[in-house]
């Protein structure tokens, strides 16, 4: 086990068999965060990831947005238009909490035991909301594992 630093926020993170020349990172903002440019002026430059985690923003807006409709809709006598909402809130989540998971497998390097307890923790949480068809277990799921995913930016040493 040897000590590193991560490249973006220098927080201090365990690495089981570092290799030379690479880039370690503590989370998978921070990951995110130095491919993203900062020009002089201190504003980001548009490319490729920060168009990406724009778009993830979006989505992640949007399956809050289909579960406020689905809840509307029963409220409104439409039950079958409402179903399609909380089915289409419930897929995008678990579409969102994959790439998160894929993401951070990749921004971490994949053996960190603290990463993979709330990869499953959040897996529970999500696999509880499709079982009981509620679309507030997979936000939450979504949501916390963003939450732990951008730990290292927000407290940024």
């Amino acid at each position: 086990m040897s000590d590193q630093r991560c490249q973006y926020s220098g927080a201090p993170i365990h690495v089981a068999r570092p290799q030379p020349g690479r880039a370690y990172f503590s989370c998978t903002a921070c990951a995110v965060a130095s491919r993203i440019p900062v020009n002089a002026d201190g504003n980001f430059t548009i490319n490729r990831m920060l168009i990406t985690v724009l778009a993830f923003g979006l989505a992640i807006f949007n399956q809050a947005l289909f579960w406020l409709l689905a809840v509307l809709l029963v409220g409104r006598d439409k039950p079958v238009v409402a179903e399609r909402f909380v089915v289409g809130s419930l897929a995008l989540g678990g579409v969102l909490w994959l790439i998160l998971v894929i993401a951070q497998w990749r921004a971490t390097g994949g053996g960190r035991l603290a990463d993979w307890a709330v990869v499953v923790l959040t897996g529970l949480v999500g696999a509880a909301g499709v079982v009981a068809h509620s679309p507030g277990c997979m936000l939450a799921a979504v949501g916390l594992l963003t939450i732990w995913g951008v730990r290292g930016v927000v407290f940024k040493t």
